[in-house]
């Protein structure tokens, strides 16, 4: 089914600012459980990880994957999306071009490597650049306390997603070439773009999760490492870097247990397979006959509106066409 742009952004705002809002409350979790331990500094690391962990569940089971549909980058620019997408790096060779374990596990694991490794080092360079020139603003926004923290997060991680929604579909129209992982490399990078301003850390401290769970906070906390680095504080530093590694290393095996939960939920069948037999289930739950609706033909299902005679969303008739 295709979406008219204005409602990716709607959708992207809705559900961005709904995970956004998801991931506050795990972090208030955390904030209890390590508090007063020696993982206190690892709250923010494990509530990435805790998305992760939603993501590749949803992910292994073929869920996840609607919601992406629907809202591009609401979906994506969260942790959550981050590990399922990574996961997908397995699954796609995994079932359709029916590669070895070992080389679709590597695909995983090669990805997370590189793509950490290489936009970890040009942040922590940034970082360390403006840092030697003094070139590091403070714009003095208070971290926001009590519950409107949660209305903040769900503003603040709604409205990236619409912004990056918003540029993808605007580059969409320029050239066809653009994909999510470009925009996603795109929000990496502003994160430490903007520390420099004040505006990572405003943002930070305004909306918590809302700022902290999306893949920018990757560029702007290795910034900080950088910042670090040319003050000569090396402690700071490797804390830094330390819970970057550790969330580094649950991106990884949540990614590789989204695989691990697809193949042992659905094995080799692609995910549009998967997507079709379960649109073809829910028909017949409604009391459709199964094998009436796959010889409708072409005209009388694109004219048929699920969403009006069935509440079936039309995308899945979409889905049953083959």
């Amino acid at each position: 089914m295709v979406m008219k742009p204005y409602k990716t952004v709607i959708y992207s705002f809705l559900v961005g600012g709904t995970f956004a809002l998801i991931a506050q409350a795990i972090l208030t979790f955390w904030q209890t459980v390590l508090a007063g331990t020696p993982m206190a500094f690892f709250m923010g690391g494990a509530t990435l990880i805790s998305m992760g962990v939603i993501g590749c569940i949803l992910g292994g089971l073929a869920c996840y994957q609607y919601v992406e549909e629907w809202a591009t980058f609401g979906a994506l620019l969260p942790f959550s999306g981050f590990a399922m997408a990574v996961g997908m790096k397995a699954v796609g060779p995994w079932t359709k071009n029916n590669e070895k374990m070992g080389k679709c596990i590597w695909n995983c694991v090669w990805f997370v490597v590189w793509f950490n490794v290489l936009f970890a080092a040009i942040c922590i360079v940034i970082g360390w650049i403006c840092g030697t020139v003094g070139f590091n603003n403070n714009l003095g926004v208070a971290k926001t306390e009590g519950g409107m923290l949660f209305v903040y997060a769900f503003l603040v991680g709604g409205l990236l997603a619409a912004f990056f929604q918003i540029l993808f579909v605007c580059l969409k129209k320029v050239t066809k070439k653009v994909t999510p992982l470009h925009i996603l490399i795109t929000a990496w990078m502003l994160g430490a773009i903007f520390a420099p301003f004040g505006i990572s850390g405003a943002l930070a401290n305004f909306s918590g999760e809302g700022f902290s769970v999306m893949i920018t906070v990757g560029g702007y906390n290795m910034f900080n490492v950088g910042i670090e680095l040319a003050a000569g504080n090396l402690a700071g530093a490797g804390v830094h870097l330390g819970s970057f590694l550790l969330a580094v290393a649950g991106l990884a095996i949540t990614a590789l247990f989204t695989f691990f939960i697809y193949n042992w939920t659905f094995g080799r069948k692609p995910l549009e397979q998967v997507h079709a037999e379960k649109a073809l289930n829910s028909l017949k739950e409604l009391g459709y006959d199964a094998s009436m609706v796959k010889k409708i033909d072409k005209e009388e299902l694109e004219g048929y509106d699920a969403t009006k005679n069935s509440g079936v969303p039309a995308g899945m008739c979409e889905a049953v066409k083959a």
